[in-house]
């Protein structure tokens, strides 16, 4: 026991006697650990984010149904817009598909101009229904959400999100207030509830909604939409959405064989995009650090043997005061090791830290991944004996006569 003690004084000794080269050896492995720390928090963070977005906008009982070419047969996407996604189509399926509940017209206007008084923003108006509050899970926190009746006598009434009523208005109640869209003047009838970004990364809280018979006939004159969310019995999703095909094709006259010019978008393929999301972050983006980290353990390695063939003498001297081979060989592991373990526990710190810092500015809610912790530690300390394999085995070979020559 002593024995090792004082082997892994002697591995210390070795860290603080040369600087320069531990200080090389312990970086490499620092940034791969730094590396991997950020990786796995940010992926496991996003992913987290996304998830709860997803689940959010996207339930098990939704069906999106979205204007333009099925890439479910290989065909081309449609090119512009598609005109043929229709609000009759939408009351077809009610009436005729028993698993749908209701639904909710989506049109956009991107990037209009909100004029009120001296102030003016542009950002996205969205058309919607009154089912709109209840399929979106967005209610308002003042005033009130437009009603049926605004939406069938295509009232001149907006919705603001957040943001936008405090960068027109200040602290001042906007409901009641006059604002324009484009060129038509609206009144403000509510302020909708905070929601962040959805999947897409879009700043839902920059929105403004107006019933969708208004935007359609006042802003944009149009009589298509450009998608709908389906509110649907969960537990007869496939069925559904084989019937809403069967409807939309006898509606759009679309032929067998022929390439669909609508989309459905069902919980199932959800999931499947959100595996493939996980797999990337769970697993491509740490093997990247990874990588990064076993050239930490090249450089160990390459530095040690090295080490070992400036350290001839001193190899000889021990042999001849009676070190074993398998004291060398104990002695060089340690050094590698114990330089790895450095390098590792410095890069925990500085990952940790970084990751803190950066989920602060995402907003994310923090937290450490165990893998973090798990291969932070253990990975190094692998890495460590690994790369000091070889230099160890070349010390302990050494014959002391030669080494002292």
């Amino acid at each position: 026991m002593i024995m090792y003690k004082r082997i892994f004084g002697s591995g210390v000794k070795f860290l603080l006697r040369y600087k320069l080269q531990s200080f090389f050896m312990i970086l490499g492995v620092m940034t791969g650990v730094v590396l991997l720390s950020l990786t796995f928090a940010m992926g496991l963070g996003t992913e987290r984010q996304i998830s709860s977005k997803v689940k959010d906008f996207f339930g098990s009982d939704n069906i999106f149904i979205m204007a333009g070419k099925s890439i479910q047969k290989g065909g081309p996407r449609a090119k512009g817009q598609v005109t043929t996604l229709k609000i009759a189509d939408l009351e077809a399926i009610l009436n005729a598909v028993p698993g749908v509940v209701s639904f909710d017209p989506v049109q956009a206007l991107p990037e209009c101009e909100i004029i009120s008084g001296g102030r003016n923003i542009s950002t996205d108006v969205l058309g919607r229904s009154a089912e709109g509050e209840a399929i979106w899970n967005r209610t308002v926190t003042s005033g009130e959400y437009f009603t049926k009746a605004d939406e069938k006598s295509a009232a001149r009434v907006a919705l603001l999100g957040p943001k936008i009523a405090r960068q027109l208005f200040g602290d001042a109640d906007p409901v009641g207030a006059q604002i324009r869209i484009g060129n038509v003047l609206f009144m403000v009838k509510g302020v909708l509830e905070e929601k962040g970004t959805d999947p897409h990364g879009n700043d839902l809280d920059l929105e403004v909604i107006v019933p969708i018979t208004t935007l359609m006939s006042r802003l944009t004159n149009v009589d298509y939409i450009s998608s709908a969310k389906l509110e649907v019995d969960g537990t007869k999703t496939g069925e559904t959405t084989d019937i809403i095909s069967v409807v939309l094709k006898e509606r759009h006259s679309i032929n067998e064989g022929e390439s669909d010019d609508f989309l459905i978008i069902t919980p199932v393929q959800v999931q499947e995009m959100m595996q493939k999301m996980n797999k990337i972050f769970s697993l491509y983006l740490p093997l990247i650090s990874g990588v990064v980290l076993i050239l930490g353990g090249i450089i160990i390695s390459v530095v040690m043997l090295m080490s070992v063939s400036r350290r001839f003498s001193e190899i000889g001297l021990r042999k001849t005061v009676g070190a074993s081979s398998n004291n060398l060989l104990f002695q060089f592991l340690t050094e590698a090791v114990l330089i790895s373990l450095v390098g590792g526990i410095t890069g925990l710190i500085v990952g940790l830290s970084g990751i803190w810092f950066l989920f602060a500015k995402l907003g994310y809610a923090f937290f450490i991944p165990w893998q973090t912790i798990v291969f932070g530690v253990l990975l190094p300390v692998l890495i460590g004996i690994i790369a000091g394999i070889i230099p160890a085995r070349k010390a302990a070979s050494l014959d002391p006569v030669k080494a002292l020559a």
